[in-house]
């Protein structure tokens, strides 16, 4: 049986309940892990982003928002030659075709924008 993933709810990695749901390789069908969200604490995993991460990101400014967002843009840049081997596996496309998707879900204009925004309220 594959592994069960964890979910993150109210600080901390927890487990839910059941056998879950398969996920598969949807080229070669085979199964990769399970995910369940049977049994968890909604009510806290709501509360907990509310009060801790929405205060936190509250508490930043504009330009602290956007040099995280330029954080997190670097992480599937990293590993972007996977991705388009991936998305060229899923749809037969050219690595051209690949990079297009691969950068959309990057969401790089989005975070250009938003720091090109904070820059400008930081003048």
């Amino acid at each position: 049986m594959t592994e069960l993933l964890k979910n993150y709810v109210g600080g901390q990695w927890v487990a839910g309940s059941g056998e879950g749901v398969t996920l598969t390789d949807p080229i070669t069908g085979e199964a990769l892990v399970r995910v369940s969200s049977e049994s968890l604490d909604l009510a806290r995993a709501f509360g907990f982003a509310r009060e801790q991460a929405g205060a936190a990101l509250r508490a930043l400014t504009y330009a602290q928002r956007a040099a995280r967002l330029a954080e997190i843009v670097k992480l599937p840049q990293a590993r972007r030659d996977d991705d388009y081997a991936i998305a060229t596996a899923n749809s037969g496309t050219t690595r051209n075709d690949s990079a297009v998707d691969t950068a959309r879900s990057a969401s790089i204009t989005g975070a250009r924008r938003f720091r090109h925004r904070a820059r400008q309220s930081t003048r």
